[in-house]
């Protein structure tokens, strides 16, 4: 572990050996993949950290960084001209994810605080051992294999994704059931502070793949796999998992469990409990009984739940209406299944945002059943993420933003926490943070939704960061051409930069999808000067 030691600014009380320590630490980082490819960042951090170190902090001001790190002339004027703002913006949020990934080990930590140019550093005692994760891949280079790129995990513990279980029943409508055992799995693997798990999307990429362990690890940036088989019969279900080190490919741990459909959850928490074995991982509620699965016996309403999920990941106006139904009959079999009232609140806000279900008692409706999963499960990180999206659209950003943090604390591998939390940060103009938490919803997803594009890009907008906010949008496009929300903002962005050939474009596109209707979707701006920006924007889109 990493012990800061002392914080300060610039040389001050620093031996020379310290000091070459830092410069040291500034060549790595503007070698690494977060700078390497952006020269006006490495210029600004360069500057500001070679001026601090040399004392000079007075040369620090928003004037002599405009000309001697952005060749702006003398007559620059910060009123007009925010360059050195926004780029300080963007150097603050490179920085994060440097830090996040490969300047976890940095001896010397470098940040630039809000509202002065002169860095401050924190210098940390050396880690004194690798992490699994940063062990060299010394098996793909014995035997001359082309290693593929590999994406650097940033955690200093065990890193697993949960492959989507193969449905081996006869029947091929029990694809749910299988979806629901991975997705069950995913859930109490994540809310083990001593792991880092992959999230369901980007583990769903690989449903139906064939690639080798080797190669998905390295997509992934992880080191084990968790793979297996559910054969459901009647009454009774067969369940095969393994654990795969995803650098050797050497099986660790294999087993099998015949079972009765009651006793599914147990089989669940099993699996859980060995790969923790297998893994030898320490985590600080080792002693304590880690909360449930819902709180239900009643196999039926379980059923009933992954029907639901099963139609509400289509995202289509018939399928979140299908997966509404189910959740509804699930929690009127058990009005005390907490898991079918926070999946229930979470499709009811879907429908109500992308206007499938506009009425406000809808909005209502999720905040009732949402209510009652925290009175019943109430350390659920899912169900906290939750009332955190359902609080952001109700206008209660407080109470939004708290539920957000309550989540990810729970559960630090939970992306759709971050993401909730990231989105409600934004629309709050807490732009930076919000940036912060999306990175991190990311890298638990390495293949994001359209939806993570969304709140990326919504981030960027309001850090007034207008082309990484539309490369953002046009990534989401990519991943589905009818995403409503990211052809909407795109618009958006287009309008208030000039372009309005393409912001016509995408205005065509929005009516094609909609129908015609308007609004496109709902908003929520939790900042007053934001929301009557994006009202003036929306009207001169002509989407209002």
């Amino acid at each position: 572990m990493h012990i800061a030691m002392t914080e300060n600014v610039g040389n001050q009380n620093r031996t020379g050996a310290e000091i070459a320590k830092a410069r040291n630490c500034l060549d790595r980082i503007l070698a690494s993949s977060c700078f390497v490819q952006s020269e006006r960042q490495q210029r600004f951090l360069k500057f500001i950290v070679t001026e601090t170190l040399a004392g000079h902090t007075d040369r620090l001001k928003g004037y002599t960084i405009a000309l001697e790190v952005f060749d702006r002339d003398v007559s620059f004027d910060p009123a007009i001209d925010a360059i050195v703002r926004v780029e300080a913006t963007r150097l603050r949020a490179k920085l994060r994810e440097y830090y996040d990934r490969e300047g976890r080990t940095d001896s010397v930590r470098f940040e630039l605080p809000k509202g002065a140019y002169a860095i401050h550093m924190e210098w940390r005692a050396p880690k004194t051992t690798l992490s699994l994760h940063e062990l060299p891949d010394a098996s793909a280079k014995a035997v001359g294999r082309t290693v593929p790129t590999r994406l650097r995990p940033i955690e200093d513990r065990p890193s697993l994704v949960v492959l989507p279980f193969a449905n081996m029943s006869s029947n091929p409508e029990q694809e749910y059931f299988a979806d629901g055992i991975t997705d069950s799995l995913i859930t109490e693997l994540s809310r083990l502070p001593g792991l880092f798990v992959i999230s369901r999307h980007s583990s769903f990429i690989y449903k139906g793949v064939s690639k080798r362990a080797e190669e998905i690890g390295a997509e992934l940036g992880i080191r084990y796999l968790l793979e297996g088989s559910v054969h459901r019969a009647a009454e009774r279900v067969r369940i095969t998992a393994q654990l795969i080190d995803a650098v050797s490919g050497a099986h660790l741990w294999a087993e099998r469990y015949d079972r009765e459909l009651k006793d599914v959850f147990a089989v669940q928490d099993d699996v859980s409990q060995r790969i923790v074995n297998v893994l030898q991982v320490k985590f600080a509620a080792a002693g304590q009984k880690r909360s449930s699965h819902g709180g239900t016996v009643n196999v039926e309403a379980h059923d009933c739940l992954l029907r639901g999920l099963e139609r509400f990941w289509k995202f289509t106006s018939e399928s979140t209406a299908e997966a509404s139904a189910q959740l509804i009959h699930a929690v009127e079999l058990d009005p005390g299944y907490a898991a079918s009232h926070a999946w229930l609140a979470r499709v009811l806000v879907f429908r109500w945002i992308m206007m499938l279900d506009p009425n406000p008692e809808t909005l209502e409706r999720a905040y009732e059943h949402i209510r009652l999963a925290v009175d019943l499960d109430p350390k659920d990180p899912h169900t906290q993420g939750v009332l955190c999206w359902v609080q952001l659209w109700r206008k209660q950003g407080v109470a939004s933003i708290a539920a957000g943090w309550r989540a990810v604390d729970l559960d630090p591998n939970n992306a759709d926490a971050y993401f909730f939390l990231s989105f409600a940060l934004a629309v709050s103009d807490r732009g930076e943070e919000g940036l912060h938490n999306i990175i991190k919803a990311m890298r638990l997803t390495p293949h994001p939704s359209a939806f993570y594009q969304t709140a990326l890009g919504l981030c960027y907008f309001v850090l007034e960061e207008y082309e990484l906010a539309i490369a953002a949008y046009k990534r989401g496009i990519e991943v589905t051409d009818v995403s409503i929300p990211n052809h909407y903002w795109l618009c958006l962005i287009y309008v208030l930069i000039g372009r309005d050939e393409e912001a016509r474009i995408e205005r065509e596109r929005l009516v094609e999808l909609t129908g015609g209707r308007k609004p496109a979707l709902q908003h929520i701006w939790l900042n007053d000067d934001l929301g009557f920006r994006m009202q003036g924007l929306a009207r001169l889109a002509g989407l209002d």
